[in-house]
């Protein structure tokens, strides 16, 4: 009887390393992905940060050059914006 209690009590210790080397394995790897994923938000974070001042630049560069245009545009976009905003105040 004893003999067996020590074999239960060997199996319980040997399924409790596994489940400690299998759950250390898991957050290595968990860890990992998410360093990753940190990485490539940082990276994606970036890139779209410098196409925005590029394409800011480009519109000053736009509007310096053809002030009438984008005076008219300006105009036309709030107009457009207004008459949404105007019908959808309406409806409610």
């Amino acid at each position: 009887m004893t003999s067996r209690a020590e074999d239960f009590n060997e199996e319980v210790e040997s399924l409790k390393d596994k489940a400690k080397r299998i759950t250390g394995k898991a957050r290595e790897e968990y860890l990992e992905h998410v360093s990753d994923l940190k990485e490539k938000i940082k990276q994606i974070s970036g890139d779209t940060s410098e196409k925005a001042k590029q394409i800011i630049d480009e519109t000053g560069t736009y509007i310096k050059e053809n002030p009438q245009k984008a005076t008219l545009i300006g105009l036309g976009v709030g107009l457009g914006i207004g008459l949404l905003i105007g019908m959808m105040i309406r409806r409610k």
